[in-house]
C-alpha cells in the first residue's frame, strides 16, 4: 500500500549560493553525502538529494517536523539509481518504514532539480 508521494523542485543556483555557508552544508547533508558529491557536479548532485530530502517529509506528510535533513542520506548504488538510507532509525516518524519500499528519482536541467519520492508499507 502507498502510504505517500512527494515531489520537489528546486533551483541549483538557491543550493550552489546555500552550500557556500559551510553551516549550511554541514547542517543539511551527511559527511557521505558531501564526498561523494565533492566526486561529482557538486551543485548538481546537492541540490538533487536536497529535493529528494524534502519530497520525503512531503511523502511522509508532516514536512520536517520531528524530522532533521541529516536523519535522511541520499546515496546512489553502483548503477546510479539514488536510495534514501534513514540515518535516524529511532525517530518515531521513521519507525515503520522500511528503506527498500521507499522509491526514489532524481532530474535536473542546467538550472533545476527535481525529485519524486514514493513510501510503501506493508
Amino acid at each position: 500500500m502507498i502510504r505517500g508521494i512527494g515531489t520537489d523542485i528546486i533551483e541549483i543556483d538557491r543550493i550552489s549560493r546555500a552550500i557556500k555557508k559551510d553551516y549550511f552544508l554541514k547542517r543539511a547533508f551527511t559527511d557521505s553525502e558531501i564526498v561523494m558529491a565533492k566526486e561529482r557536479n557538486t551543485d548538481v548532485f546537492l541540490a538533487g538529494n536536497f529535493a529528494v530530502k524534502e519530497a520525503f517529509v512531503k511523502a511522509l506528510g508532516i514536512g520536517f517536523r520531528g524530522i532533521g535533513l541529516k536523519d535522511l542520506e541520499v546515496l546512489r548504488d553502483k548503477y546510479g539509481k539514488p536510495f534514501i538510507r534513514i540515518c535516524n532509525p529511532e525517530n518515531i516518524h521513521l519507525m515503520d518504514i522500511n528503506e527498500k519500499n521507499i522509491y526514489v528519482s532524481i532530474s535536473n536541467t542546467n538550472s533545476l532539480a527535481v525529485a519524486m519520492v514514493v513510501i510503501e508499507v506493508d
